[in-house]
């Protein structure tokens, strides 16, 4: 069950964790820290990096830099983004595939050595470079349980492996790892370890034939967020890739880029009824403060049915359908088949909605995405009384 009934005046205390503002987006660092930890528990022998892409937010971003993690950026503004809280250029993972010639300079110029290719024309772009970076070359291993493909944008076919390392040794460019990417929120971690056993496989294929010395491999995101109402067991999730680590040689580095598994759960959306209409097939519309031009983008762009919580006292059940505060019939979303009846300046909550949310919000119709609030970081408040 995706939607919580709640009764109106408990809508009150997520406003006044919001400063009375809607929307708003309550960040709360305790959250990240939780979901980190729990992830390195479960991948002890794995270096973790944490997609930026997935939310960039300062204060998430500060909070990672507090634990310790290392960091996936794909863009020279990525980059500098993180350069302020001292994170070194060595603990950055340049992973973007497909790169302009500006971004890689700057990237370079900046201070990054460690770079992606997935093709043959990519070596050309990263040759001038070549005294100066390392690459790894990123493989495409679909997980048919992952509803978000990446491999079919991004991703050498792995038969072709030897034959661009190949070509690369000739150029001079050290290929020193190997990286895939399974999709965005996999079911099981079965495909991970299917690919991580591959890229052992390449990697000794490389050695033998003396095209490469693999030194490190990546294996990428998919790690799930909790959209279902149930809690993400990490280790229970980890498991297949655990076993593959075990056949992994000593000298060969593992790493991660988990994104969405870290910034979902670190923001909550709190939204208001502005409007309502009851149209056609006597079905009511409600209209919130934010859609998917806001925080909301993730159910275009991802197909995300967010679980979220309604406050009100509303009597009759009916089909609904909300809608964002834009002019466009496209903003609409989270189409209920049964919803008490609800009233103007009822409170919506809607959870895990960090991803992505506000690094795709635009103004779109002259609508301002979400504030963001943070929420108190016990971690911190504990250092303080220490």
């Amino acid at each position: 069950m995706l939607t919580t009934i709640r009764p109106r005046s408990e809508g009150d205390l997520w406003l006044a964790q919001a400063g009375g503002i809607s929307p708003a987006l309550l960040f709360n660092p305790n959250r990240v820290r939780e979901t980190w930890r729990a992830l390195q528990r479960a991948l002890p022998q794995v270096t973790l990096y944490y997609a930026v892409k997935s939310n960039p937010y300062h204060s998430l971003l500060a909070t990672l830099v507090d634990e310790g993690a290392a960091f996936d950026v794909a863009s020279a503004p990525e980059i500098q983004a993180l350069l302020p809280f001292g994170v070194p250029t060595n603990r950055m993972i340049h992973t973007h595939p497909i790169k302009t010639e500006h971004d890689l300079a700057t990237s370079v110029q900046l201070g990054v050595t460690s770079f992606v290719v997935d093709n043959l024309d990519e070596l050309w772009k990263v040759a001038p470079y070549r005294h100066d970076i390392t690459i790894m070359l990123r493989l495409a291993f679909v997980a048919p349980d992952a509803p978000i493909d990446l491999s079919r944008k991004f991703g050498a076919q792995p038969e072709d492996a030897l034959h661009i390392m190949s070509v690369a040794k000739q150029m001079g460019i050290t290929v020193d790892g190997l990286c895939f990417h399974v999709g965005s929120q996999a079911q099981s971690a079965e495909t991970h370890r299917i690919a991580l056993l591959k890229c052992i496989e390449i990697a000794r294929d490389a050695k033998n034939q003396g095209i490469a010395d693999i030194e490190r491999i990546d294996i990428g995101g998919g790690f799930p967020a909790n959209y279902s109402n149930r809690p993400v067991d990490f280790d229970t999730f980890c498991a297949p890739i655990r076993e593959a680590i075990a056949e992994v040689p000593d000298h060969i580095r593992l790493m991660a880029e988990p994104g969405r598994a870290i910034s979902a759960p670190s923001m909550t959306l709190v939204s208001r009824v502005i409007g309502r209409s009851k149209r056609q097939d006597d079905t009511w519309w409600y209209y919130l403060d934010d859609g998917v031009y806001g925080a909301q983008s993730g159910r275009i762009f991802d197909h995300i049915n967010y679980p979220m919580t309604v406050f009100t006292e509303g009597g009759e059940l009916t089909p609904a359908v909300f809608a964002g505060p834009t002019c466009d019939s496209v903003d609409r979303f989270g189409d209920q088949e049964s919803l008490p009846e609800l009233s103007l300046g009822d409170v919506i909550v809607i959870h895990e909605i960090g991803a992505y949310s506000i690094a795709t919000a635009c103004h779109f119709n002259g609508v301002a995405p979400p504030v963001i609030i943070d929420l108190e970081d016990t971690s911190e408040v504990q250092r303080r009384q220490a």
